[in-house]
């Protein structure tokens, strides 16, 4: 699968797109390239890289920037400068995780003006299982409203339906049913389908790029 120097991800809280980006990342990374994650998901509390960082990220030789390592749990964390280094570096690839709402993408709206020339993919990630990409009219609702707060255009669609580790196939195949949808209404190609690897494996045939992930985010409730 093909992937440009930076990458960029948008979507809903739930649907996914911190476990993209991680692994999407990792994938860059085990294509023998350099990458750094930023993240910039400085809303939300639970499921940033940031989290992860230590534990897995470290390891597999990726960084994660965006925030000050001091200020990593404050309320309004403060934005690092080396995310500037980051986009004018040429032979640094950077996959970013956008907060998940308008407030969120506000945060990425400030480095519109230097990445106006660059090479930068925007993935929008739907899930039909949450309530603002449920269906067509919504997600493209939603999408709309972070792309005008991220002052970014998305240029693909991922479909990323899933029930974390409950997902079948059949929750996958809904979900593309939507996202074929909102690309023939917007005419935003299908980059992926994204789902957890042993549901990956049966789907195969279905007509776009099968992007098998691991998952890595849990809720601190969950961290035992």
């Amino acid at each position: 699968m093909d992937f440009k120097r930076l990458t960029v991800v948008l979507g809903h809280y739930g649907t996914g797109k911190t476990e993209i980006t991680i692994n999407y990342a990792r994938y860059i990374k085990t294509c023998g390239y350099d990458v750094d994650i930023v993240d910039l998901d400085i809303v939300n509390p639970y499921f940033r890289p940031r989290e992860v960082r230590k534990e897995l990220l470290d390891g597999w030789g990726i960084k994660v920037i965006g925030v000050d390592e001091k200020y990593m749990n404050a309320d309004m964390p403060a934005l690092s400068r080396d995310i500037y280094s980051v986009i004018q570096d040429g032979e640094k690839y950077a996959v970013f995780d956008v907060g998940g709402d308008d407030a969120g993408a506000i945060a990425f709206g400030q480095y519109h003006n230097i990445l106006a020339d660059k090479d930068v993919d925007v993935f929008f990630v739907i899930n039909v299982n949450r309530p603002f990409t449920k269906d067509a009219e919504s997600a493209i609702k939603y999408m709309t409203l972070v792309e005008n707060a991220a002052r970014i255009k998305v240029t693909h669609l991922v479909n990323n339906t899933h029930l974390s580790y409950e997902t079948m196939a059949d929750d996958v195949i809904k979900g593309l049913e939507v996202t074929e949808d909102v690309s023939r209404k917007t005419g935003i190609p299908i980059k992926m389908t994204a789902a957890k690897r042993d549901v990956a494996e049966k789907l195969k045939n279905m007509g776009y790029d099968v992007f098998p992930i691991d998952l890595y985010m849990k809720t601190p409730w969950n961290k035992i």
